[in-house]
């Protein structure tokens, strides 16, 4: 069943035929059919309906990022998806809290720009930004445009495009009012990405707080070995 869904013969949102029809199809039993259907369900290439026309369907493909990435969503996602874009949600300057002044090695209460934004792959909403900028290093950053490379305005504009990064991710619940933006269920799983970004120079130029949805975003973080010649230590 896997290779039918990987070779497109199964398109996405297609219902599959009733467990006894399906395995009777397949050549194999309903126990073993039912363990395939959960796998497929917790690889996320299924998803389950209850009801009347519940059932179980094939899911949208979810698009590899690789945050370790900093080319930048959109170009990450243009490799997978016809169209990627990004809404502005707002823009302000504000006093940096805790949190933020320690991130960007600022005083509390320094000015710092956030800007929030919902970014989408084709029509789906599958990312919420909530990014903080020290103010001081980027003036007039909020009257430029916003809704596209961020990265791309640090560089051109400022000659301080992130070199590096350091993140932390935790799973974590969509909640209300993140649901609302990105059009999923309260009760939705999400990744929490806690994400600073520093310059060529070392200087802390982001912080962000992301909300991934996983359901159609397949995060990658890729490693490398610091120096050359020395041995990685993990398995």
């Amino acid at each position: 069943m896997t290779g039918f869904i990987q070779a497109g013969s199964l398109p996405p949102g297609s219902k599959l035929p009733a467990e006894r029809q399906l395995a009777s199809a397949l050549g194999i039993s309903r126990m073993t059919l039912r363990q395939a259907l959960d796998t497929l369900a917790h690889e996320g290439r299924l998803t389950r309906a209850l009801g009347g026309r519940g059932g179980s369907f094939i899911a949208e493909p979810r698009v590899p990022v690789d945050i370790s990435n900093l080319m930048g969503l959109s170009a990450q996602l243009l490799k997978s998806v016809d169209s990627a874009a990004s809404r502005l949600l707002d823009a302000g300057t504000v006093p940096a809290g805790t949190s933020v002044a320690e991130a960007l090695h600022v005083p509390v209460g320094a000015a710092v720009h956030r800007i929030r934004r919902l970014r989408f792959a084709a029509s789906t909403p599958v990312v919420l930004e909530d990014s903080y900028f020290p103010a001081d290093l980027f003036p007039g950053m909020l009257e430029r445009p916003l809704t596209g490379s961020l990265y791309a305005l640090m560089g051109m504009d400022y000659s301080l495009a992130p070199c590096s990064s350091t993140e932390e991710l935790n799973p974590a619940v969509a909640g209300p009012a993140v649901a609302t933006l990105l059009d999923i269920s309260p009760r939705t799983p999400v990744l929490a990405i806690t994400r600073t970004a520093l310059s060529a120079d070392g200087r802390p130029v982001e912080y962000s707080r992301d909300i991934v949805r996983t359901d159609r975003l397949r995060i990658i973080v890729s490693g490398r070995v610091e120096a050359q010649g020395e041995q990685p230590t993990g398995a």
